[in-house]
């Protein structure tokens, strides 16, 4: 893929990965855009909160937001091994994880949302610097590469059409066309943010973190074809991966499968480029043997592990990236050379890439279960992508890298195991890069005014997607005090504040149980889309309190919890029901082990009828919504 300038046709001259000057004064822009955006939601949040509350930190997947908040306490309070504080189920606390040891750490002088808040940003930053030097081993011209950076950071596809706040489900269909396109359900660049850059930059600093890994990963592989120097900051790194988010190594060596096949196409194999980069891959066996210890040691872990995490359909994930994906096939298609061979040749890997799109939508179409293909089906759509990638192969090896990436990662996460929505960890980043050349393919022999024009209109629809990620944050669920789970709030009043002030200051081990949380009746009519009143009516404070104070709770989340809708039918009984007498509900209490219990006051409840569980204990906390009581 050469330099799509007139002097340049037909050639293929890779450029320096130093910076020129304003290669400099870009990047550090892209920098402070991408990080400052990144942290607006949490300034409001912070700046807007109702007097006597706290903002909590996030809005977007607070359960599993908390689950790292639970580890990040264990550091701060001296631990390196940590346990599932979501459940009362017994287990040996075997669980690493260095990125949340490390903001724990940090959580001891600064708290623990701000750390949460700190990382993340930090490694946005850092992320767009690892994606800048990958972008310039391209050998492009400026305009072209700084397309692609910008595309890669804030791409996206048409989900801002149909934009929902809630859920993966199409409730109001405003553009019909689309709905019967996806089947009724929201493009993925509206909900999925590990698929995507900015909304990763905004929700998790865990996404941030592995996508650096990733890149410097596969950088290093580049930079092993000729030396042996970067194989150990490699290895060091997959190390991390492995132990941070364990899923995207099998990721890298899917696409790196696609990559060797590149190498091949275009000869550029080496025995002594291998042998480097099976060395750098020795990094990932301590931690991955650790893993599988863990998971035969650890019956909770395997819980977990078991929950069911399928990939949507792909009729949702092309219409995430369908722009992204036209412009990046085109843009191969159009490469210039004077081999009439391998225009043919190229022109034929475009279309087997069309090929396997079109029959993955064709399969989510017919698809019967959640997990959209069978062992059988992957298998065909891999070796239809390692075909494509093979044919479109090119001279420059970080060229062939990212067609790896956009065709094998685009059939990677139909991988048949349960994990696989976690296999789309940034398949936006190389159909963004190759949409950029695309693009400048298709408006190079126009005019002045009509290639800015063209261009400008590209960058506002495929950057739309990420101004409603902001714009959501703010407005739709900070603003209104809901988290995107329907089932948190973003603030914690002054009741939950005194909860967790007092049982931040126990020691020892101790279990609560709390009301599961209650919907907003917008949820229940399947109105929320149209209403403003979409806090819930009773947060769960299940997870919140596990987050934060580090308590055991018995039923905490929906998937770090084994038997959690059993666990959840007893909350339930003891909360909500209205027939269960004191030592009934004492008896419902002991069967969960909890020596607190979080408390509604049935006068101040927006839900009528509720029994008064003061009686069940001795009250510690009172407030005028909730109350902590020791069970006795």
């Amino acid at each position: 893929m050469s330099d799509i300038t007139p002097e340049n046709v037909g050639t293929n001259k890779p450029t320096a990965t130093r910076f020129a000057l304003p290669d400099r004064k870009f990047l550090i822009w892209l920098i402070v855009a991408s990080v400052l955006l990144a942290a607006i939601p949490f300034i409001v949040g912070t700046l807007s909160a109702p007097a006597g509350s706290s903002y909590i930190g996030y809005q977007f997947g607070t359960d599993d937001q908390m689950v790292y908040s639970a580890w990040m306490h264990q550091a701060m309070h001296g631990r390196f091994l940590f346990d599932n504080r979501f459940t009362t189920d017994p287990q040996p606390s075997l669980t690493i994880h260095l990125y949340f040891l490390l903001l724990g750490w940090i959580a001891k002088v600064v708290g623990l949302s701000l750390a949460a808040t700190l990382g993340r940003l930090v490694f946005s930053g850092l992320f767009v610097v690892l994606l800048y030097r990958l972008v310039l081993r391209l050998g492009w011209e400026p305009t072209t590469t700084k397309l692609a950076a910008v595309f890669a950071v804030f791409g996206g596809g048409i989900g801002f059409l149909v934009w929902h706040t809630f859920g993966v489900a199409i409730v109001k269909d405003s553009v019909p066309l689309v709905s019967s396109l996806t089947g009724g359900r929201l493009p993925t660049d509206v909900w999925q943010p590990e698929g995507f850059v900015f909304p990763s930059m905004l929700i998790n600093g865990l996404f941030m973190v592995s996508l650096c890994l990733i890149l410097v990963i596969v950088q290093s592989i580049l930079d092993a074809k000729e030396s042996w120097k970067p194989v150990l900051p490699g290895a060091l790194s997959l190390a991390v991966l492995v132990n941070i988010h364990s899923y995207d190594v099998l990721l890298v060596a899917l696409v790196m499968v696609g990559f060797l096949a590149t190498a091949i196409a275009r000869r550029q194999f080496s025995v002594e480029w291998l042998i480097r980069v099976g060395v750098m891959v020795c990094g990932a066996i301590p931690p991955a043997a650790w893993f599988v210890y863990v998971l035969k040691s650890d019956k909770v872990f395997q819980a977990r592990a078991a929950t069911d995490t399928p990939s949507a359909n792909f009729q949702a994930v092309l219409f995430g990236y369908i722009l992204l994906m036209i412009l990046a096939l085109t843009g191969l298609a159009l490469r210039p050379t004077e081999d009439e061979e391998l225009r043919k040749r190229r022109f034929a890997g475009v279309g087997l890439a069309a090929l396997l799109l079109l029959g993955l939508y064709i399969a989510g179409g017919a698809a019967k279960s959640q997990y959209m293909l069978d062992s059988g089906g992957w298998v065909l759509s891999f070796l239809v992508a390692l075909g494509a990638t093979f044919l479109l192969a090119d001279d420059n090896p970080a060229v062939n890298l990212l067609i790896s990436w956009a065709l094998i990662g685009t059939a990677a996460i139909y991988f048949p195991g349960l994990f696989q929505r976690k296999l789309a960890e940034g398949l936006s980043i190389p159909w963004a890069i190759l949409a950029a050349y695309g693009l400048v393919a298709l408006v190079r022999k126009q005019e002045g005014t009509v290639r800015l024009l063209v261009t400008s209109l590209a960058c506002i629809l495929l950057c739309a997607t990420s101004v409603r990620w902001l714009a959501r944050d703010i407005f739709q669920l900070i603003l209104r005090d809901t988290s995107n789970t329907s089932m948190q709030t973003v603030y914690l009043d002054k009741d939950t504040l005194a909860i967790v002030e007092f049982l931040n200051h126990l020691k020892g081990r101790h279990v609560l149980i709390a009301p599961d949380g209650q919907q907003a009746l917008s949820f229940r009519n399947h109105t929320e889309e149209d209403s403003a009143e979409t806090t819930p009516l009773i947060p769960d404070l299940n997870p919140i309190m596990s987050g934060i104070t580090g308590i055991y709770t018995y039923a905490g989340h929906w998937s770090e919890t084994p038997e959690y809708p059993k666990k959840r039918a007893i909350l339930d009984a003891i909360f909500f029901d209205s027939r269960p007498t004191i030592d009934q509900r004492l008896s419902l209490i002991k069967t969960t082990g909890a020596d607190y219990i979080i408390v509604l006051i049935p006068e101040s409840a927006p839900i009528q009828g509720l029994p008064d569980l003061r009686s069940l204990g001795d009250v510690v906390v009172a407030g005028k919504k909730l109350a902590l009581v020791h069970v006795r």
